[in-house]
């Protein structure tokens, strides 16, 4: 005897799934809406990675992201970091000062004065390792600061407006959202704050020895190795102009790499399924 299935076709639950299957299609169809401008076809363009305005314009919106205002952790953390910056600056002078003060009690071989400033040496040693220690912890702090905050901005508009899945179905020009939202958002974060302290640290240098050298030797022989400084930093500015697009050739690479690996691990049971092993090994080392 066939089942009969009519006791549990009511009115109330033809009216349900009729609503389903509406607010299925409504959807659906407000997705394309919203994503069809993403699946014509566009010229593939090259960019060029390099340090001009559009670089420096993409910086200062990433940098609004990552420090929200003067108020914040972050900006606490740059004006510790520059504060750290100056006294290791002060610390080297001394240290340079105190080092010949004790050559010249060596040469003069005046035995109390040696003692004393090699104990002052000693002395000064626990705040000079404070000063390194303070410095290192508050760089440690702000790559983990800026990490977050532009993780967080990320992640949310990426799981807004069915981002994740234009990104994943509809558009190819994305193929590794994983490395970007992980690998590709530390070394940036990373690379901002070393950016800052290799900045701030060499012109603070440069500004003290200028000034010294200015008040025994005069302007001319500063003026000299400004200028040279000058020359040398452009000249290596254009050398390392293919430095920075085979930098970002590489990560590209490597998060094709790992977006195959993932997919390899995501459709397991498909490739095993229809023996697409050798595809997908041809596929992974097409990008080594």
């Amino acid at each position: 005897m066939a089942p009969n299935y009519s006791k549990f076709l009511t009115r109330n639950n033809a009216l349900a799934g009729a609503g389903f299957n509406a607010e299925r299609k409504k959807i659906r169809t407000d997705v394309e809406e919203e994503v069809k401008y993403l699946i014509a076809e566009k010229p593939e363009t090259k960019t060029k990675a390099q340090v001009d305005k559009l670089f420096l314009v993409h910086l200062g919106q990433l940098f609004k992201i990552v420090v929200p205002g003067w108020s914040s952790k972050e900006c606490g953390l740059f004006f510790l970091i520059a504060v750290s910056l100056i006294s290791r600056s002060l610390c080297d002078l001394w240290l340079i000062d105190n080092g010949t003060k004790i050559e010249s009690a060596i040469i003069s071989m005046d035995k109390p004065l040696f003692k004393k400033r090699l104990i002052n040496f000693f002395l000064a040693m626990p705040v000079i390792a404070i000063v390194n220690n303070v410095l290192k912890y508050s760089i440690g702090a702000l790559k983990i600061n800026l990490r977050t905050n532009l993780t967080k901005r990320l992640y949310e508009d990426y799981l807004k407006n069915y981002t994740y899945y234009r990104m994943t179905n509809l558009d190819n020009r994305i193929s590794n959202a994983d490395q970007l939202l992980t690998t590709d958002i530390d070394k940036f974060c990373e690379g901002l704050a070393d950016l800052y302290c290799n900045t701030a640290k060499p012109m603070l240098d440069i500004g003290i020895y200028v000034y010294k050298l200015t008040s025994t030797l005069g302007g001319s022989t500063p003026g000299y190795m400004l200028a040279y400084l000058v020359v040398s930093g452009v000249i290596l500015t254009h050398i390392r102009k293919p430095t920075a697009r085979l930098t970002a050739g590489e990560q590209k690479l490597e998060g094709e790499f790992r977006h195959i690996n993932a997919r390899l691990i995501t459709h397991s049971e498909e490739i095993a399924f229809y023996n697409g092993n050798m595809r997908e090994k041809n596929d992974a080392f097409s990008q080594l």
